[in-house]
């Protein structure tokens, strides 16, 4: 049977239409009310991106200056720690090809107050310095006394900061107040700020007005921390561990690690937590030739809500070759040995000095020429006696050699005991003296 036009004319326009849903997904709306002082994580999925598309969310035609993640076909968006100012219209946005399709619209209205009662709000930190938090507890009432109390996890409840009408602000307790804590009574607000948020600065967060229970506000603070191993640089044909660790689950929860490609996150292992673990960490070992991507983000995940990301850079040395010890270490060791270097230079030198001192010191007591005796006719030495004696010319004329007999300092004089039989012109008498050869030479 043959088609009519207006049947052909219907199919095209199905067909169309089919085309048109399948390239433009059609816009999801939603909206939800959140209480002040919560996080909001918001999450836009198309059924398939495509590598050249890109998909992120904007708020009032302006990108957002939020976490933004790219997952499994996903973009995620947390607003931390939200107030009044974040109240409005959040649009997901899919850009393929130079169009761009708005995907999702969410608005967010914030409530005026933090009061939570008996309920619990849940939030996530990471463990770095430029990590913080903002515990906000505001209300429609007024308040003549506010305080933050903090219980650490199997531990009694401390006393964090405290006001009263009237009064200044006192801190009490261990953790010290960052620079956004409220520092003067206000009557219906009353913020305590952290930063920067270290690990074990998990725990329930109280704030009590007034002194009455339940609490106007419970937070309770869960922190991540990462780390890579070694800490001090990675060199490239070496292989690095990274372990991403939470400080406490109260439900089921999925940590991620994921290799990041601009705000792309490409999945490289993930695994579930629930209270039952002992070790509430996750760890990827990365060889080699895995370590040039050098961004890393530990992602954490209760169902399909992202709750935190912890980003991570590895650090790779200029070296080609492999090594066993870290770079400050290396550098420590470096410095030792120098200084080793430097100490056995300055021995050897000052050992040299003494040594130098000491023989020009001996040189002088002691004359290297000293040697085998010399004989002289002792008759003659007297005979020139009485000539010395009668003139002093004949004194000025005499031998030199006298004088340095007498002089005991350089010379030793040792003179056999003659007879005592007179001498006569024949007798000669021969004596051993030791003097300095040198001295007599003309």
């Amino acid at each position: 049977m043959p088609l009519k036009p207006f049947k052909i004319f219907i199919l095209m326009c199905g067909f169309c239409s089919r085309f048109h849903a399948v390239a433009y997904p059609p816009i999801q709306t939603a909206q939800k009310e959140v209480q002040c002082g919560v996080d909001v994580s918001l999450r836009c999925e198309v059924s398939l991106l495509s590598e050249s598309s890109t998909l992120q969310w904007e708020r009032d035609e302006e990108q957002t200056s939020n976490t933004t993640l790219l997952y499994n076909n996903s973009a995620y968006i947390i607003l931390h720690t939200i107030d009044e100012h974040n109240q409005g219209k959040y649009y997901c946005r899919l850009m393929e090809d130079g169009r761009v399709t708005t995907v999702r619209i969410h608005t967010l209205n914030v409530s005026s107050n933090s009061y939570t009662g008996n309920n619990k709000i849940n939030i996530y930190r990471q463990s770095s310095n430029n990590s913080d938090v903002s515990l906000i507890c505001k209300s429609k009432k007024k308040y003549d006394r506010w305080k933050w109390t903090w219980q650490p996890r199997f531990n009694s409840q401390t006393d964090l900061i405290a006001v009263e009408k009237g009064r200044e602000v006192q801190v009490k307790g261990p953790i010290k107040p960052g620079s956004f804590s409220s520092t003067t009574y206000n009557s219906q607000v009353f913020i305590f700020h952290i930063s920067p948020v270290n690990f074990n600065y998990s725990g329930t967060y109280r704030c009590i007005t007034n002194d009455k229970n339940p609490p106007y506000t419970t937070t309770i603070l869960h922190t991540i921390r990462v780390s890579v191993e070694p800490p001090d640089g990675v060199l490239r044909k070496r292989s690095v561990i990274l372990t991403c660790e939470v400080s406490e689950v109260t439900d089921s929860l999925t940590l991620v690690w994921l290799r990041m490609e601009g705000n792309r996150g490409v999945l490289g292992k993930q695994q579930i937590m629930t209270e039952k673990n002992k070790k509430l960490q996750l760890t990827v070992n990365l060889s080699s030739n895995e370590t040039d991507p050098l961004h890393w983000q530990c992602a954490v995940f209760t169902e399909d809500t992202l709750r935190a990301l912890a980003p991570i850079t590895i650090s790779l040395s200029s070296s080609t070759e492999t090594s066993t010890v870290p770079n400050q270490e290396f550098n420590k060791y470096a410095k030792a040995t120098v200084s080793s270097c430097l100490v056995l230079c300055a021995g050897i030198l000052l050992g040299a000095l003494l040594y130098y001192f000491y023989r020009k010191r001996m040189s002088v007591h002691v004359d290297p020429q000293e040697s085998e005796p010399v004989y002289i006719n002792i008759s003659q030495i007297r005979k020139d006696r009485v000539e010395r004696s009668s003139t002093l010319g004949n004194r000025e004329k005499s031998p030199e050699m006298y004088r340095h007999v007498r002089r005991h300092r350089y010379e030793k004089t040792n003179i056999n005991k003659r007879d005592v039989t007179p001498a006569t012109s024949d007798s000669v008498t021969y004596a051993t003296i030791y003097f300095n050869k040198s001295r007599f030479q003309t």
